[in-house]
């Protein structure tokens, strides 16, 4: 029995390698757990909040990148569990955050609240 805790993996890619274009769209269209959406299920879809991702990126707790970046902690959850989609502009601000999260920090430290 392989170790779920593994890194490693046995998956042999020859028999998928070794087929056509075609024939891996014909395989793939007929596993029924990875039949692709249709539009009104992408239209439907929830949003995967990236905002997340990049605090986790950042190795900070909900708490800490609230505080560090000025945004409310209830908002930010909120964003976090995709109750609410961040507007245009947090959006730009949230990429500002993830391009240089250390020049953005420094920047608003000495602005805002404690």
């Amino acid at each position: 029995m392989k170790d779920v805790n593994t890194t490693e993996t046995t998956d042999d890619w020859t028999r998928f390698n070794a087929m056509t274009e075609e024939e891996r769209h014909q395989a793939a269209m007929s596993d029924p757990d990875a039949m692709p959406m249709t539009e009104e299920e992408l239209d439907n879809a929830p949003i995967v909040p990236r905002v997340r991702t990049l605090r986790r990126a950042l190795e900070l707790t909900q708490e800490e990148f609230s505080r560090r970046y000025g945004i409310p902690l209830g908002t930010l959850r909120d964003w976090e569990q995709g109750r609410v989609v961040p507007d245009q502009a947090t959006r730009s601000y949230l990429t500002v955050i993830a391009r240089d999260p250390e020049t953005v920090y420094r920047l608003l430290s000495n602005n805002l609240p404690d």
